[in-house]
């Protein structure tokens, strides 16, 4: 069998994350159903052969104020978080939609979920990816004042032994999907 490349680690995740991605988006509508849309996600990295670890879960119920989301934004997660300036403009938009009279421009302003993955080295120098991802919905009681942040963060890391198990059915679905994007 052929070496194979040494960008063959980072492709084998990128291919992963982006299978569980498609996955989800198949499943679920991932701006009105953020948590399903995630967990399925998840469940479609673990399935394919992705160690999850160091997972935090926080979910708040709040009043949009600059002073919550500067405590989200400021990192509360712990590292490897970084400063996300995409989360920031998430924020303004909640801010700016509940000054405004219409509920409907309120409800797709803040009913959205936001996902970002950065990827980075573990201690053996092997890669892995950082996932944050942010879930926003209106409080139903209090649509129009209150918000529920749900906020996820871990670490991903490809078992490279599960993956090579599964790696002629992971190319094939992928490509799957790519056949699909051609029509």
């Amino acid at each position: 069998m052929p070496t194979k490349p040494a960008t063959q680690p980072w492709e084998d995740l990128h291919a992963c994350l982006r299978l569980a991605q498609l996955g989800a988006n198949q499943a679920h509508d991932r701006q009105q159903d953020g948590q399903r849309w995630f967990n399925h996600f998840l469940q479609g990295l673990e399935d394919i052969g992705i160690e999850l670890f160091e997972r935090t879960t926080k979910s708040i119920n709040c009043v949009p104020t600059d002073a919550v989301f500067q405590d989200v934004f400021n990192g509360w997660i712990p590292a490897p978080q970084r400063r996300n300036l995409k989360f920031e403009r998430v924020a303004k938009d909640i801010l700016n939609g509940l000054k405004q009279p219409d509920l409907a421009l309120l409800r797709s302003t803040s009913a959205s979920s936001h996902l970002r993955i950065d990827f980075d080295l573990d201690d053996n120098g092997s890669p892995l990816a950082i996932i944050f991802h942010l879930c926003c919905a209106t409080d139903p009681d209090a649509p129009r004042t209150r918000v529920t942040l749900l906020l996820d963060h871990m670490g991903a890391k490809l078992d490279t032994r599960a993956f090579e198990a599964r790696r002629v059915q992971i190319e094939n679905r992928l490509q799957a999907y790519s056949d699909l994007d051609q029509f």
